[in-house]
């Protein structure tokens, strides 16, 4: 038994959440510089505390990736920074969102590759998504 394999359909997946991962922690991080108002310093922290766990997860996928044969991706997917507090948020809980999508699609891809591990690390992901997406929500009142 070697090192577990994966088409390169799924690599390519999970290259595409490594590059959202790595736009998040940019995100997160300018976010966090860039708060201003008398209620930003919970904000702000709340973002910096978001950068690190999307560190976190980068560096997962990047390991995941490599062991399964492929070559992490340097690319960092789009990133949107500015607006005032509330722009912020409404933008990081859209992109939440859609990384909460993202992650259900790659653990079902991980199910058809008969990836158990890989499932596994996915879904510690999203529910850390799950919990971003609902953070955000109760910030904004939603």
């Amino acid at each position: 038994m070697g090192r577990p394999q994966a088409s390169q359909e799924f690599i390519d997946m999970l290259n595409e959440a490594l590059s959202e991962e790595m736009a998040s922690i940019f995100q997160y991080m300018w976010d966090h510089i860039l708060a201003r108002g008398m209620e930003s310093p919970p904000i702000a922290e709340k973002f910096k505390e978001l950068a690190m766990t999307e560190m976190r997860h980068a560096y997962m996928l990047a390991e995941r990736i490599d062991l399964l044969g492929g070559t992490p991706t340097t690319k960092v997917g789009e990133i949107r920074v500015g607006g005032d507090l509330r722009q912020m948020l409404e933008d990081n809980l859209e992109l939440e969102y859609e990384a909460i999508a993202m992650y259900r699609r790659l653990i079902k891809q991980a199910e058809r590759e008969d990836d158990p591990a890989t499932r596994r690390l996915l879904e510690d992901i999203l529910k850390d998504t799950e919990e971003h997406a609902r953070d955000l929500e109760s910030i904004l009142g939603k």
